[in-house]
């Protein structure tokens, strides 16, 4: 089976290996040549566009990093569509607005091509381990179809519903997990200006109702969770941009429904001001990097 894969960075990459150790074929394209040449390097053949990278593929799978990304890599001048087979299937694994989803599905599918939306959570580590969970939006026999190639990516493989609906839930999740790292990294902040020991917290935190996944897997505080970014000088699993980039994709979510939101927004701004002050390639719990009293903009 022949994939042509669009968006070979960061994620694209461990994904693309994965699937090239697993058998598949791989046209791949990207619009940074350091990225799509990493790709080939893997075993993928280079395409000259993603209209190239789909036109002889029996699926198609986007990962790239914006709304604006996907809708030109689909509907744009030598986009996927403009090549793609009747009838072939296209899944974008990409977090972008629902209505991007939407909005491409409903172009696909007047050219008789078939689209889902299959964001993941669980970063770069996730993408290198196959680990990820991938949510995913569309009918249910073309998930069914695409499953063998998606679970040679990920370990969790959900079906929440119509298309855009796998971008809701990725939005959700991700509101949670980035409000929950700025509020641990505020709390060990506190207790830190206060003279705790941070391991004696993570102790107390971790038997009580404060425990969560942040903490657990990825405690921003170093030398406490032996695979946290952290201990890497926060080499990103997942960055502060991205982080933030998601967190106000979930708040115009929201809006557009007229759901009332407050401590997402605030969230989103700590990690701005955190992005603003060299932390934005960064993973995203160098936000308590950023909380230092002493670090430059750090909010008093």
């Amino acid at each position: 089976m022949k994939i042509g894969f669009v968006g070979t960075g960061a994620m694209g990459q461990p994904m693309v290996a994965n699937l090239i150790k697993s058998g598949f074929a791989v046209v791949a394209y990207d619009i940074v040549p350091a990225a799509l040449a990493a790709a080939v390097q893997h075993g993928a053949t280079a395409a000259g566009s993603a209209a190239e990278a789909a036109k002889a593929a029996d699926l198609v799978i986007t990962m790239l990093p914006s709304s604006s990304h996907v809708v030109k890599a689909y509907l744009g001048e030598g986009g996927v569509l403009e090549s793609v087979a009747e009838g072939r299937l296209c899944v974008d694994m990409s977090t972008v607005e629902p209505a991007t989803s939407r909005l491409v599905a409903e172009t696909a599918r007047r050219r008789n091509v078939r689209f889902i939306d299959a964001p993941v959570s669980g970063g770069v580590p996730g993408a290198t381990a196959a680990t990820l969970a991938i949510m995913v939006g569309g009918e249910a026999a073309d998930l069914e179809e695409a499953r063998p190639v998606l679970a040679v990516m990920g370990k969790n493989i959900i079906h929440v519903g119509a298309v855009g609906s796998g971008e809701v839930a990725k939005l959700c999740n991700n509101l949670i997990a980035g409000v929950a790292m700025v509020a641990v990294s505020e709390a060990f902040r506190i207790a830190e200006a206060f003279g705790l020991d941070a391991r004696v917290l993570t102790d107390v935190v971790s038997k009580s109702s404060g425990n969560t996944w942040a903490m657990e897997h990825n405690h921003p505080v170093p030398g406490l969770v032996e695979k946290a970014a952290s201990n890497r000088e926060y080499a990103p699993g997942f960055t502060t941009d991205l982080m933030a980039k998601d967190l106000g994709l979930a708040v115009n979510a929201a809006r557009e429904q007229r759901v009332p939101v407050v401590v997402a927004p605030a969230a989103q701004q700590i990690l701005r001001l955190a992005s603003s002050h060299g932390f934005g390639g960064n993973d995203f719990s160098s936000v308590y990097a950023f909380l230092k009293p002493s670090a430059p903009g750090a909010p008093v």
